[in-house]
């Protein structure tokens, strides 16, 4: 993120002389940046080279009278471009991808709790459960979906899940989990959350849960602020999420969890 706010630098190139130093040789540069990087964003490469002979070439003009209007591009995805470039090239150790049975130091405690949070790279392989969990609408009504979800699938399964455990259980949260991703049904998902939704405005955020594996389950939370419509949260992330996969970007929480930045349809 920029250390401070620019609307526009204007430049009078009235007498002012421009240089041109253009050097020219055998060099090779490689930057920081992973292959995921180069996947997302795939204008990136990873790889410069130079070739040529040495020398230098210089070249000197005169401008008069024109004005040069700089202005900022401040558009969410230059954001997320200038915060995953600047992680790979000075935090390193603190990005991390994962996807399908490979979620490497997401259940690692001590990685989870170090600082700066982590900026995850999550492939959301098709078929995993996307359990939606909460709504807050424009007015701060939070509406929980666990109730609707459980009605909806029981109509299908005929059963419903174990009742929740009031004290810290672990096993028995677990086994409350297992019976939502078992019994996933991603069209119930999708019309409980914009049920949930309903008339309450754009959405100021939806949670989310993903199980990972067995026993481990990821927290998402997007905070959309009141900028997105229903069918973002619904039917492409539940829905076409399910079916095709997602690519998710976001910094990582105690739960674990994440914090999501942005989210990419395959």
């Amino acid at each position: 993120m920029p250390e401070s706010e620019t609307d526009k630098i204007s430049i009078s190139t009235k007498d002012m002389k421009l240089s041109k130093t253009s050097v020219t040789g055998k060099a090779g540069l490689r930057l920081g940046t992973s292959a995921l990087l180069a996947t997302i964003f795939p204008f990136l490469d990873a790889r410069a080279n130079v070739e040529g002979t040495r020398g230098k070439e210089r070249s000197t003009q005169e401008e008069r009278g024109d004005v040069i209007e700089l202005r900022p591009i401040k558009t969410p995805h230059r954001q997320l471009i200038q915060l995953a470039l600047h992680y790979s090239a000075n935090l390193p150790d603190r990005v991390c991808s994962i996807g399908a049975d490979d979620y490497g130091p997401v259940l690692d405690a001590a990685y989870v709790t170090q600082l700066p949070r982590a900026l995850v790279f999550f492939e959301v392989p098709a078929g995993l459960p996307i359990i939606p969990l909460a709504v807050e609408h424009a007015n701060g009504k939070v509406v929980t979906l666990f109730d609707e979800l459980a009605g909806g699938i029981s109509k299908t399964v005929r059963t419903l899940p174990p009742t929740y455990p009031a004290e810290d259980d672990s096993n028995a949260t677990r086994e409350y989990w297992k019976w939502y991703s078992n019994n996933y049904k991603p069209i119930v998902a999708m019309n409980v959350l914009e049920s949930g939704i309903g008339e309450g405005g754009l959405p100021r955020w939806v949670d989310y849960r993903l199980p990972m594996t067995e026993h481990e389950s990821l927290h998402l939370s997007v905070r959309g602020r009141g900028r997105y419509e229903t069918g973002i949260y619904a039917y492409s992330t539940v829905l076409r999420g399910h079916e095709h996969g997602l690519r998710v970007v976001g910094t990582l929480k105690r739960g674990p969890g994440l914090n999501i930045l942005a989210i990419f349809e395959n």
